[in-house]
Parts: C-alpha cells; sequence; structure tokens
C-alpha cells in the first residue's frame, strides 16, 4: 500500500478533497493507496444527510466549527486532533461493495497486534470492548473505490455527543438518520498509543510497503480548487440537505437546497423566502427589524 502524503494539513475541506482526488485519479493497478490525516475540530456528514437534523443547533449558531460532508453515505461524525482518520483507496471490484471486513481487514489486524480487540458490528463500526471506536463508509466511481473512516483515540467525547446531540423542537426530512453508539477513545483500551499521531506513525509504518506519493503542485492546486468550489461550498454543505421541515412554537420552516420555500407563523414572522437557512444569512436578513435578536432566536 502507498501513503499518499496530505503536506501534513489540519484543513477537513482539504482532507476530503484529497479522498475525492484519489478515487478520480489515482493509478490503483498495482497497489492502493492509504491517506490518514488529523483534522482540526469539525462536523463532517455523510452526503445524503440533512445538516439541520444531524447537528444541534448551538453549534450551527456558533460557527466555532467547521461543517462539510464527504462523498460517501453513512453519519454524520466529529472530528478533533483526537481523533485519526484513515482512507483506504484500491480498484474497484464487485466483491468490495460494503465488504467493510475485507477492505479493512489490514487496518483490523494492525489494532489487534496492539492489543485492541478490534471487529466490526452489524453496522460496520469497527468496536472494542462493546463500544464504537470507529465508524466507516464507502464511496465508487467504478473505477475505484473508498472504505474510509475515524478512529477515536483522544478525541473530546463530551463535544463529540453535545454537537451530535437532538434539537428540543421538531424536524422532519426523509434524509439518512444518523444511528448514534456509545463510543470509546482507544487511549482507555491501550497505553501504546497516547496521540492520534502515534496512530497514524503505527499504521504507516505496519501498512505501507511502497515509497510516499507526493502530489504535483498542479495535482495540489486541483485540490486545493476542490476544497474552496466544493466541500467549503454552501451548495454542498448545507444545499445537499434533502427537503427538511422545522417546527418551532407555532413557526413552521420549510427548506429546501439550503433555502426557505415556505415559512408561517404568527403575523410578526417576516417573509424570509428565498433566503438561506443558515445563522449568518438569517442574521443579516433581519438586521432592518428592530426586534431583529429576538426574531433571530426564534427563527434559527
Amino acid at each position: 500500500m502507498i501513503l499518499a502524503d496530505n503536506r501534513n494539513t489540519s484543513n477537513p475541506y482539504i482532507n476530503l478533497a484529497i479522498e475525492e482526488y484519489l478515487v478520480k485519479n489515482a493509478d490503483c493497478t498495482n497497489n492502493g493507496f492509504l491517506l490518514l490525516y488529523i483534522n482540526e475540530p469539525c462536523i463532517v456528514l455523510g452526503k445524503n444527510q440533512s445538516i439541520y437534523r444531524e447537528i444541534n443547533f448551538d453549534f450551527l449558531r456558533n460557527e466555532k466549527l467547521k461543517l462539510t460532508r464527504r462523498i460517501s453515505g453513512g453519519g454524520t461524525v466529529y472530528h478533533d486532533t483526537g481523533n485519526l482518520n484513515f482512507a483506504l483507496i484500491s480498484k474497484f471490484a464487485e466483491e468490495k461493495i460494503n465488504n467493510y471486513k475485507l477492505l479493512n481487514r489490514e487496518l483490523i489486524l494492525a489494532l489487534q497486534n496492539t492489543g485492541i480487540n478490534a471487529s466490526f458490528d452489524a453496522r460496520n463500526n469497527i468496536i472494542c470492548q462493546g463500544k464504537k471506536i470507529s465508524g466507516n463508509a464507502q464511496f465508487t466511481n467504478r473505477k475505484n473505490i473508498i472504505s474510509h473512516g475515524t478512529l477515536l483515540v483522544d478525541a473530546d467525547l463530551n463535544i463529540l455527543r453535545s454537537c451530535l446531540a437532538e434539537n428540543s423542537f421538531k424536524i422532519e426530512t426523509k434524509a439518512v438518520r444518523s444511528v448514534g453508539s456509545p463510543v470509546i477513545n482507544t487511549k482507555e483500551i491501550t497505553k501504546q498509543f497516547a496521540t492520534a499521531q502515534d496512530l497514524s506513525n503505527y499504521l504507516t509504518q505496519t501498512l505501507t510497503t511502497q515509497p510516499t506519493y507526493r502530489f504535483t503542485d498542479i495535482e495540489w492546486n486541483n485540490i486545493e480548487k476542490l476544497a474552496n468550489e466544493k466541500f467549503q461550498s454552501f451548495e454542498w454543505v448545507y444545499g445537499r440537505s434533502p427537503h427538511t421541515k422545522i417546527t418551532k412554537g407555532e413557526i413552521e420552516i420549510e427548506i429546501d437546497n439550503g433555502v426557505i420555500i415556505k415559512i408561517s407563523g404568527p403575523d410578526s414572522i417576516p417573509d424570509l423566502l428565498g433566503v438561506k437557512y443558515e445563522y449568518a444569512s438569517i442574521k443579516k436578513a433581519l438586521e432592518i427589524y428592530p426586534n431583529a435578536s429576538e426574531l433571530l432566536s426564534t427563527i434559527f
């Protein structure tokens, strides 16, 4: 397996763009690729999820965590510097579809050799001691296939639970919903890895046998362009959310492609049709009203 060099970036938009770039462009005829990265604190949704149902609105309001979504399905996950992300990219074959045990066999063995008794559960999570240490997902364009996931080493589990906590108001959507599971950091299982970087170093030494692949400047420019134009865009992060209806007291808000298409409630509720349903846009749209602060907390 060949290690792909991500230039030590912790930018989630770039790391997700690298994943897509490798799936679309890497030559995996003779060797697969391994990408390991540690993101700054962020929330990553599955491709088909509604951002409004998956993320607690306190975290949509404070804008302290980067938000994005990946090219694969599955549930929403929280990343921070205590979380190691892995991506295994290989040549496509029909037998690999949803075959996580096959694609992650070497990774599982590497973990088991350190005393982490890792295995897959029925939902394709990697578990140990009955708790989840890794969520997994797949994507293929039938040229290559990617199996990627998280590995909790020393993540802040309190923030993880808080940002993915269910909101108190009613949210209706047909979007794929995350399934919660008890989680555990691997530092509670073994003392061998104090940090995510320690685990990254171990997996690099254990799983890779070929020289590291370093992107050319032209390739890196294409990756940065993909990060900026896709993974950081409103259209990808919010706009891909399937139709969602939010009920907050007497107010009903319907959202399509991240934009308000219907809003109803008391006569005092302003007409916000066509406004993006994200905190900064709602705040700006309400600036002209004397009770803007009150309206903002009511609507978003």
